[in-house]
């Protein structure tokens, strides 16, 4: 009977001791004062699981217990590596990356020491595969302007794996940042490497002119007054919101034609942006007018003799004025000439008339 007894407790504690999540008692050295010491059952878990290893011991001659844990290389309680601050009878196992680590706690009391069995802690990569990614619902904003920022708010993505899907809407990354292109617009979506893609309407910008300068000066820079203005060879440099160009046309100068003398500014017009430019203007020269021909005095006549003269004094002779004829005189006289034959011509023209007058009002009668 008390063997039966024996047989059956030994039979229950292996079963106990096989029993998943169960706690195995360590080996004794010896000694009635040494603690009595369970490990908990090995773990299995994910990378980044939470798992809690531990032993639960007690001390024979109720003194304190103080644990340190170690962490083994070779799956025995012998030649492990200190974890420093691991000193309760609890500890938190790395999972962090896949594989298998042992660890084991030294127990002491205030007179010996007990090695517990070594714990296996196994890490395994179970987290889902990503195979793919496709848009779920688009941003809020599609339509944008030339040079805008793209705005990803109400973005969200639908990730497949191999163990089914779920949506995010973080950790996404999106380019182009900036849509510099106008007209439709491609957009690519990344998460965890895999990537998918959607578009938005992007309106192209209008260029507008910012400043303009005198990239090259015109040929002619010196004037005189009363010339008009001569741009060849001058060009400018347009700076507008897209591109920096040199052109020589399609701009406006004032003034075009100098009307004063000295230092002038040119302004120069291109869309809505101006600037300047500077010619010298001269004063026109004067030509010295041709002498103009003057008409003779008309010869006096000398005045006669006085009578108180003496009868035998002789008259002082006239003087004699000479005439100078120019053309201007004789174009004169012509002129006058032909004035008095046309009115010769109609005075006769109205004696004429007037007297065919009187034979018609005679004939009458």
């Amino acid at each position: 009977m008390k063997k039966r007894f024996i047989s059956l407790a030994l039979a229950l504690l292996l079963l106990i001791a096989a029993a998943p999540g169960a706690y195995a008692l360590a080996p004794l050295p010896g000694g009635s004062s040494e603690p009595t010491v369970y490990t908990c059952a090995d773990v299995n878990c994910n990378v980044g699981d939470l798992a809690i290893i531990s032993v639960t011991a007690q001390s024979p001659d109720g003194s304190a217990l103080s644990y340190q844990w170690y962490r083994s290389l070779d799956g025995s309680n012998m030649s492990g590596t200190l974890i420093v601050n691991a000193t309760g009878s609890n500890y938190y196992a790395d999972t962090s990356s896949v594989g298998t680590n042992y660890y084991y706690c030294v127990v002491s009391n205030s007179s010996t020491q007990v090695i517990s069995s070594p714990i296996a802690v196994t890490v395994e990569n179970n987290q889902p595969v990503i195979e793919g990614i496709g848009v779920l619902t688009l941003p809020v904003k599609t339509q944008y302007k030339e040079g805008d920022r793209l705005v990803t708010d109400g973005l969200s993505v639908r990730v497949y794996t191999d163990q089914g899907y779920y949506d995010v809407t973080g950790g996404l990354e999106v380019s182009p940042a900036v849509l510099n292109v106008s007209g439709t617009q491609t957009i690519t979506v990344k998460y965890q490497g895999k990537s998918c893609t959607f578009t938005v309407e992007v309106e192209a910008e209008k260029e507008v002119v910012q400043s303009i300068s005198i990239s090259s000066m015109p040929a002619k820079t010196s004037y005189t007054v009363g010339d008009r203005l001569d741009t060849t060879g001058l060009s400018i440099r347009v700076v507008t919101n897209k591109q920096i160009t040199d052109v020589s046309q399609g701009f406006t100068c004032t003034p075009m034609v100098f009307s004063t003398a000295g230092s002038q500014q040119v302004k120069v017009i291109y869309g809505s942006a101006s600037t300047t430019f500077t010619v010298q203007v001269a004063e026109r020269s004067t030509p010295t007018p041709s002498p103009t021909a003057s008409a003779s005095p008309s010869p006096t006549a000398s005045p006669s003799a006085s009578p108180s003269a003496s009868p035998d004094s002789s008259a002082s002779p006239s003087p004699t004025h000479t005439v100078t004829v120019h053309e201007p005189h004789e174009t004169n006289a012509g002129s006058a000439f032909l004035q008095i034959v046309l009115m010769l011509a109609l005075l006769g023209l109205v004696g004429i008339g007037a007297y065919v007058y009187t034979v018609q009002r005679k004939n009458r009668k």
